[in-house]
């Protein structure tokens, strides 16, 4: 089966209660996870790649490089014979993707606000991973007014690209907790793994990339079909 494919209503929480009682921090990815997007990052590769006369990648082969650098997984995309025009079709990627403002928008997901606001009013630090440039992590939170609640973010160009653990232990390191104390949430298979890496919990949302049944190989600790379904969690 592939990753994409299988259900997306299922829920496996029972674990939470076993380590609810470390988390002091929450950690989220953006696209697929806080943010409906997943589908622009689609169009805009596709839209790259045909400005540039390549052939177009699979659905598929789109969703798995996202998360990563942006420079990196394009190029990953890219034929063997002309991985030379990585930096073109990314300096083209962006600018389609400066000039739509369809493809600028930030679509939250039902219940982020609400998450934010009760994570914060039961004291609880809030950070963000994210491969996306520090740029474009700092315009989705002060478009969808996001920022005020968040602690600590780590960017993909900071870092190298999930699921090396970097990521998450720089913002453990910003919020000035261990590793073990944050929960990450994320809607792909390399969120899961760069948590596992790190050693921090693990929460899949089956709102983006992978499906519930494509997460069952990694063995996250709990797995839900969107963030709203923390909201009962943490009440």
């Amino acid at each position: 089966m592939h990753f994409t494919q299988g259900r997306r209503d299922l829920i496996d929480t029972e674990k939470f209660s076993l380590f609810k009682h470390e988390i002091k921090a929450v950690v989220f990815d953006i696209d697929g996870t806080l943010a409906d997007t997943i589908g622009q990052i689609i169009e805009c590769t596709r839209l790259t790649f045909s400005h540039h006369s390549l052939p177009i990648p699979p659905q598929a082969d789109i969703q798995s490089i996202i998360g990563k650098k942006l420079l990196e997984g394009l190029t990953s995309l890219l034929p063997q014979d002309k991985k030379s025009l990585g930096e073109a079709v990314t300096a083209t990627y962006r600018s389609f993707y400066a000039a739509d403002e369809k493809l600028r928008q930030n679509i939250l997901f039902n219940g982020v606000n609400e998450l934010f606001t009760l994570l914060k009013n039961k004291n609880y630090k809030i950070g963000i991973a994210s491969g996306k440039s520090t740029a474009g992590i700092n315009r989705t939170l002060e478009e969808t007014g996001l920022d005020v609640f968040v602690d600590a973010v780590c960017s993909g160009d900071e870092v190298p690209s999930k699921p090396d653990k970097a990521m998450m232990l720089t913002v453990a390191e910003r919020l000035f907790l261990e590793p073990h104390e944050l929960l990450g949430v994320g809607d792909a298979g390399m969120d899961i793994e760069m948590y596992h890496n790190a050693g921090s919990h693990s929460c899949a949302v089956e709102s983006g990339v992978w499906s519930g049944d494509g997460f069952k190989v990694l063995k996250p600790e709990i797995t839900v079909p969107d963030v709203s379904h923390l909201i009962k969690l943490f009440s």
